[in-house]
């Protein structure tokens, strides 16, 4: 599968640029984005609406792209299943225009030099580049949404405990990039979404099976044998919660973690 992604992403015709997509779904908020100069300094920056509110304040924006209007969409599953459905509409309708992209929720703040350092990242290591580290063997990470590890064994009979513990046994960072805030190459994100549609059809009609994706992109990693690497300092994950969906709090995915045998 290494092998494939290698090939699939060195055939992408594009420029060896970097472009910041952002997930919004609200038009209000993404005015408020703007007000407060949240992107100014991005150079390469466009806006996928997400869901079915109002647009009409954004009318004739060609750095918008209303992902419901795409021919290939999955926005009525927008509410529980939140940015996927944004990655989706990117890597399943060809929107890309640079050979990297960084997706990006809007409720975040980034750092100087995030664009720049990114970009150097991903031209030296490639992989998939994270902002926000947190610890695989927290509870956090295995049991705040109960889809993770059911969802990933029946799509893929991926034992997800023990493909975790292998990882740690060896000398594996424990380190997960929390949150859907990433960067990668065409070609990666084209594979993690065709390889992650058969989870979410598993979870999408629970709101807590939200946060599965952010939480696969390590596996998907793991699996292929892609670099994961984390930038932190360069982007804060404010999480405005506009939408009311939430993965279970720490308290209640510590005691998830009690009352189950060990998984790692």
């Amino acid at each position: 599968m290494k092998d494939e992604l290698d090939h699939h992403e060195a055939t992408v015709d594009l420029p060896d640029e970097l472009e910041v997509i952002v997930m919004v779904h609200d038009q209000d908020l993404l005015l408020n984005c703007e007000s407060e100069g949240r992107f100014a300094a991005i150079p390469r920056l466009r806006y996928v609406f997400l869901g079915s509110g109002p647009v009409d304040k954004l009318a004739g924006r060609e750095e918008l792209i209303v992902a419901r209007h795409l021919p290939d969409n999955i926005e009525e599953h927008n509410l529980h299943l939140l940015s996927f459905t944004g990655w989706y509409a990117v890597a399943r309708n060809g929107l890309a225009t640079t050979r990297y992209l960084a997706l990006l929720e809007y409720d975040v703040k980034i750092a100087a030099g995030f664009f720049e350092r990114t970009l150097e990242a991903l031209r030296a290591h490639g992989g998939i580049v994270g902002y926000v580290p947190f610890p695989l063997s927290h509870p956090m990470y295995l049991h705040a949404t109960p889809w993770l590890i059911s969802a990933l064994a029946e799509a893929h009979g991926i034992d997800l405990s023990r493909m975790i513990r292998d990882h740690l046994a060896a000398g594996g960072a424990d380190e997960w990039t929390a949150t859907t805030n990433a960067a990668m190459a065409v070609g990666d994100l084209r594979a993690i979404v065709d390889w992650l549609v058969p989870v979410t059809r598993i979870y999408r009609h629970d709101p807590i099976g939200a946060h599965v994706h952010e939480r696969t992109l390590k596996v998907f990693c793991l699996l292929h044998g892609i670099e994961n690497r984390l930038l932190p300092g360069l982007l804060t994950h404010v999480q405005a919660r506009s939408h009311q969906i939430f993965a279970l709090s720490r308290a209640e995915a510590e005691q998830r973690a009690r009352a189950t045998e060990p998984l790692l």
